[in-house]
């Protein structure tokens, strides 16, 4: 019996995993299916009142006997979003009667408007602002069985990859492999989760970009593209709605609103990151996609090149392999891959010439072959070409050991020629708000998004208060307690692990107790020997200082970089920085670590397949938690 499951284990593992998804789907159908009706319509007992002088639509209504009510749909129009509350009387499992109160909004959208209760109730009441022109017509109760796709389409993909996590070979043999599987069957889902609205960081602002590359000299702005820029698509949180979006923004996405003649066809090298999704939605443009589709396929080109860019650097990665894998596995990186963004490739290019530059200073042959140094300097430079305050990383060159035994002249030549990468970059930061400040403009560098900020009239400040901004930078770098999520101060009160590695922007973070996982198994690869041999190369005290000033002068640029632009004018904290900024740096401090042979004897595939089945989980929990529950069920 035993044999033969071992010998068809895969069609085995294929019914399990079915039958799974099947247990869970009934389970959610469950009183449904034991007391399932298709509607409660209780649209006769609207009734409207007065209340301190406000308009509301009133619905009170007592149930006989408890009720199990799985969703509520209002049906009526709108003039604009608005919230309502919904009091009702539930009955827990242990039979005792609790008020509950659910929040949820009605829109000039939609006609109809869903809300999940999911629990036995006894009584309901509906109250909703009247404003002029307002009607709610129709109120109905329902609990029918519903096969959730998107439910289904999660579980069976979760449960596909940790059977190959835990039961195939080749998942240890070839960890790139499943990485790339992995990312990509991830990310996918990400997308087609994420719906048309915006999920990730300042995502109206990237797609905007990408979009305005893709269509050429006249971009032609449709209104549903409008709706993105601007971040005024409406909230929704069950799937209906979310199918009721995606008709409406396919609808809008036919419709053109304005058009905008571009001065030149040649784009800038700031907004070279945006190619990849611009390619995609160039595309799907051709192709006359729905808008919502379209929407979803240019993120599809951020996730391509992430794939391939960090499958190489974990192929040719000869330290800290494992540990990289399981970097580039982390939700909040595929989650950025998955999404319209410039962050990508700023963290893949830069992760990869920290793998090269490691692998030629750890494993030194004779003579480095000069088309990697060429390679490592021209990744390092696209990726800093959007956020040049990575830049300082560039200066990691210079301490390759090959190079170290050149003459003082050829030196002199390779350290300049490094130097003036640095610097001409770093102008491109730089320079535009020295001269504006020079020039006394007061109006330069402000935040797009309003608010007292201003690059130019910050530096005066700073310069007038020269200790006091030392301080605040210093204190801030080390405290790591500023790191800002979404905005508000309850965000802040996260381990900046799990905002690092566990966030999905506005679709939520993992709680703390998740860190339980993610830390101790970061510590355990970052200190256990790889399978290669030990490296040929120690660092010398020169070397260290030149990586400390660099590293520290990377953050430092990220620091003074928020300050400037997105902090309000003389406040005396430095506000924007996420922990997901320092994601690039990654690789290259934990490469930096010692090169331990005794500290866990682990055998190799053991711990690979448990990195692979520890990242799963926090990946998996994630998802569930942020992309479906809540949002579409």
């Amino acid at each position: 019996m035993i044999e033969a499951i071992k010998k068809h284990k895969r069609i085995v593992a294929a019914v399990v995993i079915l039958i799974l998804t099947a247990i869970i789907e009934i389970e959610c159908n469950y009183q449904a299916i034991r007391h399932g009706y298709t509607d409660l319509d209780l649209s006769e007992y609207i009734t409207e009142k007065n209340s301190l002088g406000t308009e509301k639509f009133v619905v009170s209504y007592a149930f006989p006997q408890k009720n199990y009510i799985k969703q509520i749909k209002l049906t009526g129009s709108f003039p604009k979003e608005q919230w309502f509350k919904i009091k009702v009387t539930e009955v827990n499992p242990f039979g005792k009667e609790e008020e509950k109160t659910y929040s949820d909004t009605v829109n000039g959208w939609f006609n109809d408007y869903y809300t999940d209760i999911s629990a036995n109730v006894t009584s309901l009441e509906i109250e909703i602002d009247k404003p002029k022109d307002a009607q709610l017509t129709g109120v109905v109760c329902s609990n029918n069985v519903e096969i959730n796709k998107y439910r289904i389409l999660f579980f069976v993909m979760a449960f596909s990859m940790l059977y190959l996590a835990v039961f195939e070979k080749k998942a240890s043999k070839k960890p790139e492999r499943f990485f790339a599987v992995y990312a990509l069957i991830f990310g996918m889902l990400i997308i087609f989760f994420a719906q048309p609205v915006k999920n990730s960081w300042d995502e109206q602002v990237h797609f905007q970009n990408a979009y305005r590359l893709a269509s050429g000299r006249i971009v032609k702005w449709t209104e549903a593209a409008v709706d993105i820029k601007d971040v005024s698509s409406v909230k929704c949180n069950t799937k209906a709605e979310y199918a009721e979006l995606r008709k409406y923004m396919d609808e809008k996405g036919k419709e053109l609103l304005y058009t905008e003649e571009k001065e030149t066809l040649i784009p800038s090298y700031t907004v070279l990151a945006y190619v990849p999704q611009a390619l995609f939605l160039k595309i799907g443009m051709l192709l006359h996609l729905p808008f919502s589709v379209l929407y979803a396929f240019g993120k599809v080109g951020n996730l391509i090149l992430f794939i391939g860019v960090m499958y190489c650097a974990i192929s040719i990665a000869k330290k800290k392999k494992l540990l990289l894998m399981f970097f580039a596995m982390m939700p909040t990186v595929i989650f950025q891959a998955s999404s319209y963004t410039y962050d990508i490739v700023v963290l893949s290019f830069i992760t990869l010439a920290c793998v090269m530059w490691a692998n030629e200073m750890y494993f030194p042959r004779k003579g480095v072959e000069t088309w990697k140094v060429i390679a490592m300097v021209l990744l390092f430079t696209i990726g800093c070409f959007s956020k040049a305050v990575y830049i300082p990383l560039l200066l990691l060159v210079i301490l390759l050991p090959e190079y170290q035994k050149m003459s003082n002249k050829n030196k002199i030549f390779l350290w300049g020629g490094i130097a003036l990468i640095v610097m001409l970059v770093m102008m491109t930061f730089v320079l535009p708000t020295l001269t504006s400040t020079v020039a006394r403009d007061l109006s330069f560098g402000g935040d797009s998004r309003g608010g007292d900020t201003g690059s130019v009239r910050q530096i005066i400040s700073m310069v007038k208060h020269p200790w006091a901004s030392i301080k605040l930078m210093l204190g801030s770098i080390i405290q790591l307690d500023n790191f800002r999520n979404l905005g508000y101060s309850s965000a802040d009160n996260y381990f900046f692990g799990n905002l690092m590695f566990l966030n999905f922007a506005e679709a939520g973070i993992l709680s703390d107790k998740w860190s339980v996982l993610l830390v101790p198994m970061f510590t355990i690869l970052a200190i256990c020997p790889e399978a290669n041999a030990d490296p040929h190369y120690k660092l010398k005290l020169w070397d260290k200082f030149v990586i400390f000033v660099s590293a520290f002068g990377t953050i430092f640029m990220i620091w003074l970089a928020l300050y400037l632009s997105f902090t309000p004018v003389g406040e005396n904290e430095i506000r924007g920085v996420q922990a997901r900024y320092y994601l690039p740096l990654i690789y290259m401090l934990f490469a930096l670590l010692p090169w331990n042979k005794k500290c866990f004897d682990f055998k190799r595939e053991k711990l690979i397949r448990a990195s692979l089945c520890i990242v799963q989980i926090l990946g998996w929990v994630l998802m569930y938690q942020t992309m479906i529950q809540g949002r579409l069920v």
